[in-house]
């Protein structure tokens, strides 16, 4: 298969997808989040990849890598467009609070504990991709958090701080991803060099952002207003590309400065990036499933380890946050926030895709199973589950 006949394939299943969705049974809990957070994508991804059918080669995947940084791109701006100043501060400190401690506790307790773990295993992890996997563990699902408050499994004081700290997660993970590589890439290179490619890469989006709202008063209609997202985000991908750093993180900065400009409708601006959505999440789940490998000496063992080692760090991280809140009478159990984030599997797909060399194709796979397995086990636990009356 040609690359172009590849890109046409895709994009016809992305649209495809967009209305059979609908039509594939949700009768439990279990059935809807593999519905919403496309498990049915990845598996065609998979199934369609090099490792099984080989319908998408490795050089056809290569050829493909600038639309797979694009949907990344599209992910990251849409992220940072929820980030107005305005509904911020509308939630309380204790919130923030409450979401940053309980990611500080998960993220050193799973690094603590990779650390030792990867001692055990002859092909070892680099540093890199043991604080990535930590990264990822310490975020909690939105979707499944969402699917027990919609079938009203949670009081509501509980729901009301489990779908902030979900969603404040993403922010955080994004972020982290953002001075990881950072980091690294001061680190890596001459520390002048690092700090100078870091500094052209911010002011490129913050020319990029006052671009925008020049050219918003400009152009009125949706057409125009989504070709000039376009242009920016593609222009922002580019110079992530360039400079090897993370197409999610540089997007969210650009989102987050144009949804606080002044004169700017960000509700419509969001309905603008919220059209495309749904087809664009198709192709970034596909392209993730296309990439998954299965076949990898040891590897059940060490997602095993890793899904036990992500029950330790949120059980104890939700016996703190208990502890801490329990005079605001809001409490954690039944490890509600065991579940990992969908947009985990975007994050390390962005490091996969900047640095082959130090982020391997094993560490998307470890993501994508223990997401699933860590989900399935929170939404099992707390299915049957009752509210009491008081």
């Amino acid at each position: 298969m040609t690359t172009i006949l590849g890109l046409v394939l895709l994009v016809t299943l992305a649209f495809l997808g967009k209305y059979l969705l609908d039509k594939i049974p949700v009768e439990t809990l279990e059935y809807s989040f593999l519905n919403y957070s496309g498990f049915y994508y990845l598996l065609l991804g998979f199934l369609s990849g090099p490792n099984f059918l080989n319908v998408f080669n490795k050089p056809i995947l290569t050829n493909m890598e600038f639309l797979f940084d694009f949907v990344l791109g599209w992910t990251g701006f849409l992220v940072g467009l929820q980030l107005n100043y305005k509904t911020i501060r509308r939630f309380p400190a204790k919130y923030y609070f409450t979401a940053v401690v309980h990611f500080v506790i998960c993220f050193f307790i799973i690094i603590t504990l990779l650390m030792v773990v990867n001692t055990l295993f002859p092909n070892k992890l680099n540093l890199v991709e043991l604080m990535l996997l930590s990264l990822v563990g310490s975020m909690t699902s939105v979707t499944a958090i969402g699917l027990l408050v919609r079938e009203k499994k949670l009081r509501s004081m509980e729901s009301h701080l489990l779908e902030f700290l979900a969603a404040f997660d993403n922010v955080i993970g994004v972020f982290g991803l953002g001075i990881l590589f950072l980091v690294f890439q001061v680190n890596g290179n001459a520390s002048t060099n690092g700090l100078l490619l870091n500094v052209a890469a911010y002011s490129t989006v913050i020319f990029l952002a006052f671009l925008f709202k020049y050219l918003n008063d400009e152009f009125n209609t949706f057409e125009e207003k989504s070709l000039i997202i376009l242009g920016l985000i593609l222009i922002v991908v580019g110079v992530a590309r360039f400079l090897h750093t993370s197409i999610l993180f540089l997007t969210l900065l650009l989102g987050l400065l144009l949804v606080n400009m002044k004169r700017i409708d960000t509700k419509k601006l969001y309905l603008t990036v919220q059209e495309w959505e749904k087809p664009l999440n198709f192709i970034l789940l596909f392209s993730i499933g296309l990439f998954l490998d299965f076949n990898l000496s040891v590897f059940w063992i060490f997602v095993l380890f890793y899904l036990l080692i992500q029950i330790i760090s949120k059980y104890l991280a939700e016996k703190t946050i208990t502890r801490i809140g329990s005079k605001a009478k809001f409490t954690f159990g039944s490890f509600l926030t065991l579940g990992m984030s969908s947009l985990s599997m975007a994050i390390i797909l962005d490091a996969y895709l900047t640095d082959h060399s130090q982020v391997k194709v094993k560490v998307l796979t470890i993501t994508v199973i223990t997401l699933f397995l860590t989900n399935l086990i929170v939404l099992r636990i707390n299915r049957k589950k009752k509210l009491k009356t008081r």
